[in-house]
């Protein structure tokens, strides 16, 4: 059986001229690809993308398409060894080894002799690879990007930035086989008891309940959309529950609201502005982002009607039915 690993022509530089690579996809992913740089150099136009192979029209002063295809034939045979080998010899993340040790002049018996007797393993570059997990993590981000408000890919990056944390906490890398349950419940054992909260002066450990709620339940429509677009197979996410915790809901009351409706500010007048902001905030309910964003024209027939920047729903407001906050004077 072929490895998946086949000649292609690279892209048109300004002289005209393309480089052919060898493409190996080494994963369930068809983005995923790694280009192996074979050093031969031809016109454009004198490659067969059917037949994958350098055409008779070749210009004399590149050589001869005869020679030319038989050296791609080596090499091609070099790449399907090189990859084999690596197989054997259980290498995790076959498609940067091969990117990092191939070459058109590569001595295949002395990289074995010099990689497969080494006490640790191979792994690549830190620069030069990112976990597939991590890929399709930074890939779905870049995804929703056009589509959710800012707020929204800050939530999706505190999520990756939890599944780093968690790689690093148990010195393993994650990926998409890793999520049974026992994932689960070591991934929220550590967000609630391990995760050191960033930018804290003082250590600070432990995540809400909520806060790690929305982790799981980011990453469930993560993996959902991947597995929608069959870049994965299913897996099975029942048991990842989405904890949740009850949440004090602190508001005032309409006589409170009057009592600072009415508070005489004679000698601070640069708060009156911030008080009317502050009373609009409590009789509506909007969240900052949405009342400090107010237009004239969001008020219609004593209605207020505002799209939310976070979850981007309307909401539809009654004003003016009921009158400015009083207060009794005890």
């Amino acid at each position: 059986m072929r490895l998946p690993v086949k000649p292609v022509r690279g892209k048109i530089r300004s002289d005209g001229t393309s480089i052919i690579y060898f493409q190996y996809c080494y994963s369930w992913d068809p983005d995923l690809k790694t280009l192996l740089n074979t050093g031969i150099e031809i016109p454009a136009g004198s490659w067969d993308k059917q037949k994958e192979c350098i055409t008779v029209d070749l210009p004399r002063e590149y050589g001869t398409c005869e020679k030319l295809n038989e050296e791609l034939d080596r090499q091609l045979r070099l790449a399907e060894d090189l990859i084999k080998l690596a197989k054997k010899q259980g290498i995790a993340e076959i498609g940067p080894y091969v990117k990092e040790r191939y070459s058109p002049t590569l001595n295949l018996a002395a990289l074995a002799l010099a990689d497969f007797n080494m006490k640790t393993p191979y792994e690549p570059e830190v620069k030069k690879r990112k976990a597939i997990f991590f890929q399709q993590l930074d890939d779905y981000v870049e995804s929703k990007r056009k589509w959710v408000k800012p707020a929204t890919i800050t939530v999706y990056n505190n999520m990756i930035g939890h599944f780093e944390a968690f790689e690093e906490y148990r010195k393993a890398p994650i990926t998409f086989s890793s999520f049974d349950y026992q994932f689960y419940e070591d991934f929220r054992d550590f967000l609630t008891f391990e995760y050191e909260i960033p930018r804290k002066k003082k250590p600070v450990y432990g995540l809400r309940e909520n806060t790690i709620g929305k982790t799981i339940k980011q990453f469930r429509i993560f993996i959902k959309d991947r597995v929608k677009r069959k870049i994965i197979p299913a897996i099975d996410l029942s048991d990842y529950k989405i904890p949740e915790e009850e949440t004090d809901a602190i508001y005032l009351t309409y006589e409170e609201i009057g009592r600072i409706y009415h508070l005489d500010l004679t000698d601070h007048p640069d708060l009156e502005p911030y008080r009317r902001w502050f009373v609009l905030a409590c009789l509506t309910g909007l969240r900052f982002s949405d009342f400090s964003a107010l237009r004239p024209e969001d008020l219609q027939q004593d209605m207020l009607h505002k799209k939310q920047e976070k979850s981007e729903h309307w909401v539809v407001i009654p004003c003016g039915a009921r009158p400015a906050p009083t207060y009794i004077e005890d």
